[in-house]
């Protein structure tokens, strides 16, 4: 009787089989070219060695961010007391566990050798470095946020455990530490230390973000990412990631199972997007300040022009102006009026697919004009294109399609929902 917590929608349907065998494709052309990167060269990952930091670099801002700000989200319930956001607490921390996961993957694959960084950060330290910092507190929100999600999720894991036989049962026991108590005392004492690890992530996770901030802002050599304003905007922005992504993983879960959305996950649902809303403004006044500041500065005015009127304008005024914050608002803003679930997860997606455009036109656009060239020419002349290498879309995808299946099976066999709403 307690299997209802784990169960699922029609899994032996074809489009399950088939929604599983799609992102299989994606793992396997992604190891196929990762293994082609050992065997070659890493420089398959780059579409031009002048440009150090591309697609893999952006899709681990993108992922890493994304983490935090599903922390920030789901934290206002299991940290904060605000009891309306517990039914999405579970399910936030899974995703920010996932997404943190496969984005520091993403930064490992492009580094080639992160043993080496793990290595000397423990050995030779350098406290003065702000990438040493983020790294670090990397880490510890890591654990911090592993540990979060398993007290919350303990005793429905118990559950399963004592209602399961066989090797499910010893699975399933190993997952709780072989703890079989059930009552609701430890549920109240398991609510209390997911507190106090819940704050120790959100702690470390912002810590770490706005150091990840700090990492491009105090870049000298690249003038459109040098400045103050990046590590309170990357805090903005991943605030808006996450409430996209548990939008998302909520409204499509529920429609995929085939299950009614009660009425108090709605009213959160719409609550959220309008909150949603309101940082995409705020994120929009971020962008304005950027391009006019940029263009009153001559060092960083002709990297701003690659987004107005170069090669870049196409993806910046369709994504990231368009498809990513202007849609998004005002959809937002209707759907949640009119309380339209569907609009709302419309606008979720759009804004996903344009942060994921934003995170890689900042990240090459500002790797084009480096203040000092060794060549003494603009590096966008010498570049037929600004498009990803096609091995590096492929173990991009690869890497998404795994965090997505990773959330599908997480769906099938952990508690990532509250029963009480």
């Amino acid at each position: 009787m307690m299997h209802n917590i784990t169960q699922t929608g029609n899994t032996n349907s074809p489009a399950y089989y088939i929604w599983i065998s799609i992102l299989l494709a994606c793992i396997v052309l992604a190891g196929y070219a990762l293994v082609m990167s050992l065997l070659i060269n890493m420089e398959i990952f780059e579409f031009s060695l002048k440009i150090p930091w591309a697609m893999l670099v952006s899709n681990y801002v993108f992922f890493v961010g994304s983490s935090i700000g599903l922390c920030i989200v789901s934290s206002l319930g299991y940290v904060f007391g605000m009891k309306r956001y517990e039914p999405i607490g579970r399910r936030g921390v899974f995703l920010a566990i996932i997404t943190i996961i496969f984005g520091m993957s993403s930064i490992g694959f492009h580094l080639g050798h992160p043993e080496r960084a793990m290595i000397y950060s423990l050995l030779t330290p350098n406290i003065r470095s702000a990438m040493w910092w983020m790294t670090t507190l990397y880490s510890f929100y890591i654990v911090f946020i592993v540990m979060g999600y398993w007290f919350l999720a303990r005793v429905e894991l118990t559950k399963i455990a004592n209602s399961s036989t066989g090797i499910k049962q010893r699975i399933y026991s190993l997952m709780v530490l072989g703890k079989r108590d059930e009552s609701h005392e430890s549920v109240k004492k398991d609510h209390k230390k997911s507190q106090i690890v819940g704050a120790l992530a959100l702690i470390s996770g912002l810590l770490a973000l706005l150091m990840e901030g700090a990492v491009f802002g105090h870049t000298e050599a690249r003038a459109l990412w040098y400045g103050s304003y990046y590590p309170v905007y990357f805090l903005f922005s991943s605030a808006s990631c996450g409430y996209a992504w548990l939008l998302i993983a909520t409204i499509i879960t529920y429609k995929v199972k085939k299950e009614e959305i009660s009425g108090k996950l709605k009213n959160l649902i719409f609550e959220m997007a309008k909150i949603f809303a309101l940082l995409l403004c705020v994120g929009l006044l971020f962008t304005s300040y950027k391009l006019s500041s940029g263009l009153l500065d001559p060092i960083k005015s002709k990297s701003i022009m690659l987004l107005l009127k170069g090669p870049f304008s196409l993806p910046f005024y369709l994504f990231e102006i368009a498809i990513g914050t202007v849609f998004p608002i005002f959809i937002l803003l209707y759907s949640a009026k009119k309380e339209k679930i569907g609009g709302v997860l419309t606008a979720s997606i759009m804004v996903l697919v344009g942060v994921f455009v934003m995170r890689y036109d900042f990240v090459v656009v500002g790797g084009v004009y480096p203040l000092f060239s060794p060549m003494g020419r603009d590096i966008s002349v010498l570049l037929p294109s600004f498009f990803p290498a096609l091995m590096e879309i492929y173990i991009v995808g690869g890497i998404i399609a795994a965090c997505l299946l990773a959330y599908t099976l997480g769906v099938k066999y952990l508690p990532l929902k509250e029963e009480s709403h």
